[in-house]
């Protein structure tokens, strides 16, 4: 006993966690880069960690004003100055001395050019000038490049002099950067160097050269180095890449404010193009201009396209109706620079803790898909939309988490490996699934492949259980349709019977195909007949309305086939419908070797009783009241009569019915039913002559209702020969 226990419960179980728990394994190891690397994944990491950004930015509810509380501006050399100034570019080294002078005037605490000074100007013209004003003030800091592989993971520090060959000032003012920047693999900057190997000798990013100037360290002064952090003054840095750390944009492109380069040199001392030509001062670099530079880091760099100092950000703005990811180089600076000031650092998640999180979720992934899955109901098919959706809401749940880490704790989760968890528990349990149930389905739908609706295999195979003789009681609805006159049409093509068959499967599929939409169960064809129900093997609260639908979906569809069967020289059929609601027997029916899914019981014969009563009224569908009772909030109906059928005591009111309350009727059409039923009150209280007027008005204005017609000829006869006096206006039917 204890070992059919084991054997039934506990090792599936630990066969589950096991498998949960190696997918969570295998995706850290993975994630890792310890057996071997995706890329894709690593691409898609990189996505997901933009959208991060760029929601970031979005959902903030206020965007911080860097031009009211920044310390950080920028001064921009764009095509506007090309225009505006009278030397052509590159400029004198005298417009960069002449700014400088400026800047300090204006209480600029540091000036930082994001541009190198690679060789002497022509005759060397200004250069002096630059380098008298270079050696007049301490707060330049100048900038320098490093060539390709010039980087370092290893910071080592030789201890002979510097040299800088891309800036020729170098020898006159120590204060230098690197302005290399840093891109991922899809070119796309998020992370910055806090330092560079030049020449083997540690050189501090532009943004850290400018930063050791606001807090008066050495020129050459660089971060410290843990195992996870950059250590610079009172700061700890989260390391990203091991060279870099994440910068926290504060926005697109221009987030911090720019100033025109030729309105910052342009004061008295100094004439524009307009100044010269229209021989006037106007001076933009006035008390207000200054007072912007005041106590800030002022950055110098190029805005021109043809420099093509800019680079792709994950953040963007809309610009004509694209979006513009691009960012200037000099504004990468300045955003790590402000970062710093801040203490404004992006992290990562502990790996540790990440790794753990990872099995678990894929453990609970997997074990929960599973159970999901294995759920018994009737479509399976729903069971697996359920696991997919699940599925989507697990990868959303962790997304948004990561987005609201992000933008609450400016913590960086990785979404990629989780969600990769998440799809392999996902696709596990469908194997699982396979290889643990495919004998047992196999056998399940080979025995009951004969049915004709897909929703009782399914069934079946979800509940085995119920593969077995016998049935339940239960309400359901019942639909039976026979075409009117069909022994007429089959002498038709007494020589041409392949014709027959070939429009009777025709109109079998078209029929067919509307009750399955209506997820009806097909019970069987009889000749040109058809018997369906709704409510069984899944259970339906509204299958009175379904059926209900499914005939009017039917006549509809007759009608646009009546054109094509008349255009073709085919007979136009005319069906019957006859539709009850009730209790009834459904199961499987017969012998152990040969048996149908089928409904039985005396709601099922009122059904196909009514059918047939259609020929009396001339009516189309025909639903009892137990129908009607169910869908009266939802359709239209002509009451047909009380009819006792044959082999029933007890008589059944019986309705038409003509479509939902959402149908379009005519102005006479609508009258005409209103004027119906009022002449059958007049009918029933034997008020022959009032109800014979009323009748023949309906019919008048609507010659479908030919129900108006039958009762008018009754009630002439009643008026000649009335009826006795236990009248009770019930139409007993004589024939099926």
């Amino acid at each position: 006993m204890a070992s059919y226990e084991f054997k039934k419960k506990i090792l599936p179980l630990l066969i589950r966690t096991a498998i949960g728990l190696g997918i969570g394994v295998f995706v850290v190891v993975l994630g890792q880069g310890w057996l071997f690397e995706l890329n894709f994944l690593k691409n898609i990491d990189l996505l997901t960690i933009d959208f991060r950004y760029q929601s970031k930015y979005e959902r903030e509810a206020q965007q911080r004003d860097l031009s009211k509380d920044g310390n950080v501006v920028i001064i921009g050399i764009s095509d506007e100055d090309l225009v505006a100034l009278p030397e052509p570019f590159p400029f004198p080294r005298s417009y960069y001395a002449h700014l400088i002078e400026n800047l300090n005037r204006a209480g600029a605490k540091v000036i930082v050019f994001d541009m190198t000074f690679e060789s002497p100007s022509k005759g060397n013209a200004g250069d002096s000038i630059m380098r008298a004003t270079l050696k007049k003030y301490d707060n330049v800091v100048l900038a320098t490049k490093v060539q390709t592989g010039g980087t370092s993971e290893k910071y080592d520090v030789r201890t002979t002099e510097r040299s800088y060959d891309d800036n020729i000032f170098y020898g006159v003012d120590k204060n230098i950067g690197a302005v290399n920047i840093y891109k991922d693999r899809d070119d796309v900057c998020r992370s910055y160097f806090p330092m560079l190997d030049v020449k083997g000798y540690l050189t501090p990013s532009l943004g850290f050269a400018a930063l050791n100037r606001i807090y008066k360290f050495k020129p050459e002064t660089c971060v410290g180095l843990t195992d996870q952090f950059f250590i610079y003054r009172d700061r700890s840095i989260p390391r990203y890449q091991s060279s870099t750390f994440l910068l926290n944009y504060y926005g697109p492109v221009k987030s911090f404010p720019y100033y025109d380069f030729s309105k910052v040199i342009d004061d008295s001392s100094f004439k524009t193009k307009d100044e010269i030509q229209y021989e006037t001062d106007l001076n933009s670099f006035d008390e207000e201009m200054m007072s912007k530079f005041r106590n800030k880091i002022v950055l110098i760099g190029s805005v021109m396209p043809e420099e093509r100092d800019f680079h792709n950000i994950p953040l963007y703005k809309e610009e004509g109706g694209k979006k513009n990811y691009a960012m200037y180089g000099v504004e990468i600076h300045a955003t790590a620079i402000q970062n710093v000031i801040d203490k404004n650092f992006i992290s990562t998640f502990d790996p540790v803790v990440e790794s753990i999180i990872i099995i678990l979720l894929s453990l609970l992934s997997f074990v929960g898909l599973l159970a999901l899955k294995q759920i018994h109901v009737r479509h399976i098919w729903l069971l697996e939309i359920c696991a997919f959706l699940l599925t989507v809401v697990l990868i959303g749940a962790v997304f948004e988490i990561s987005i609201i880490t992000f933008i609450n704790s400016n913590v960086l989760m990785n979404v990629v490996n989780p969600s990769f968890a998440i799809v392999l528990a996902y696709f596990g349990t469908a194997v699982y699934q396979y290889l643990t149930e495919r004998q047992q389905k196999a056998v399940i739908k080979n025995m009951f492949g004969h049915y004709i609706n897909p929703a009782v295999v399914n069934e079946l195979v979800a509940n085995p259980e119920k593969a077995r003789l016998g049935g339940d009681r239960c309400e359901l609805t019942v639909f039976f349709s026979d075409i009117a006159n069909f022994t007429n049409i089959s002498e038709q093509y007494h020589s041409r019977p392949e014709e027959l068959v070939a429009l009777l499967n025709e109109f079998l599929d078209e029929m067919t195909r509307l009750v399955l939409k209506y997820e009806g169960t097909l019970d069987k064809y009889e000749g040109d007949a058809i018997m369906a129900f709704w409510g069984a093997p899944l259970p339906q609260k509204d299958h009175a309305l379904r059926t209900c639908l499914a005939a009017l979906d039917m006549q509809k569809r007759l009608e646009v086939l009546r054109i094509k069967w008349t255009k073709e020289g085919k007979p136009a059929l005319s069906v019957r419908m006859g539709i009850n609601t009730g209790i009834m027997i459904v199961g499987n029916m017969g012998g152990k070797d040969r048996f149908d899914y089928t409904v039985i019981g005396d709601s099922v014969n009122l059904a196909s009783r009514l059918e047939g009563a259609n020929k009396q009224y001339k009516s189309n569908i025909m639903i009892s009241d137990f129908t009607y009772t169910h869908v009266k909030e939802k359709v239209v109906v002509r009451e047909l009569d009380l009819i006792q059928v044959k082999g029933k005591n007890e008589p059944v009111k019986v309705y038409e019915l003509l479509g939902t309350t959402k149908m379009e009727m005519t102005n006479n059409k609508r009258q005409s039913l209103e004027l119906y039923h009022e002449g059958l009150k007049l009918y029933r209280a034997r008020q022959w002559e009032e109800a014979n007027a009323y009748m023949q008005q309906a019919y008048s204005l609507d010659e479908t209702c030919y129900a108006a017609q039958i009762y008018s000829e009754r009630a002439s006869l009643y008026k000649l020969t009335p009826p006795p006096d236990d009248w009770n206006g019930i139409f007993v039917m004589t024939s099926k």
